[in-house]
């Protein structure tokens, strides 16, 4: 716990000077992301029986990356290109869900695709959603609703959980800390759109936080399956006590996609 509460300390101050800082210190910082995450996901694969190729799921990583970095000052082209990337990392994502271990060569191009996608093609958004109209504020609504979620579904799990929630997948979330979470990411983006005077009707919060408080715990979910078929606790020991840059991102990534498209 005390490594955890070191990193956090250190981290979110860096994190939010950053966002604030915008393009190119922003971008760096996710293409940075993305290349960590791509080897710890490709790392998995291999954990399971697959073999993707690294260096080459890093490389696509970073070009998505750039790819929307480059187009981020028309987002026209973002909102014809960039729903592509979600559909193939969704479609990915899943093929890796039910189709894995077989070791053959298609399979590790699928995991090597699929890592590519799902970190640098679902992060880029982030540099998309920064360079939107109040895109810093967008940045920080985000992050602010999904740690609140996730930190409401952790504490209340905890001290009253009784309900497994995914067994199989996670055995220690239970649909107390789910609600909880969920509650909480409504909340939490209640009072962001208030405090960053986000422009909004007034059912938009309760949306945006509700949708935001299940798409959050899919993702987790959704990454946890993947390290229990790899069997793997940690996605990587990058981050200190936290595990590896995926296991923190497992909630930010899904909500990330949801805010962008929302926001446009």
């Amino acid at each position: 716990m005390t490594a955890r509460v070191a990193t956090a300390a250190a981290g979110i101050p860096l994190l939010l000077l950053l966002v604030w800082l915008g393009s190119p210190s922003f971008t760096v910082l996710v293409g940075l992301l993305a290349v960590v995450a791509t080897i710890e996901l490709c790392s998995i694969g291999r954990a399971w029986g697959d073999r993707p190729i690294t260096p080459v799921a890093v490389v696509w990583a970073v070009a998505l990356v750039l790819v929307a970095q480059l187009i981020s000052g028309d987002q026209s082209d973002a909102r014809a290109v960039y729903p592509i990337v979600t559909l193939a990392s969704i479609t990915l994502m899943a093929s890796m869900l039910w189709c894995h271990g077989s070791g053959t060569l298609l399979a590790g191009i699928g995991v090597t695709a699929g890592a590519a996608l799902y970190t640098g093609g679902l992060l880029s958004h982030a540099v998309l959603l920064r360079d939107l109209d109040q895109g810093m504020e967008w940045v920080l609504l985000l992050l602010f609703v999904t740690f609140a979620a996730d930190t409401a579904a952790f504490f209340v799990g905890r001290a009253f959980g009784s309900r497994p929630l995914a067994p199989s997948i996670s055995p220690k979330k239970t649909w107390e800390g789910a609600i909880a979470g969920l509650a909480g990411a409504i909340s939490a983006c209640v009072v962001a759109i208030f405090v960053l005077d986000i422009d909004h009707a007034a059912w938009e919060p309760y949306v945006l936080g509700g949708v935001l408080g299940v798409a959050g715990q899919a993702g987790d979910l959704l990454v946890s399956s993947l390290k229990r078929i790899g069997g793997v606790k940690d996605s990587g020991k990058t981050v200190p006590g936290h595990g590896g840059v995926l296991d923190r991102l497992d909630s930010v990534v899904p909500n990330l996609v949801v805010v962008y498209y929302f926001a446009i």
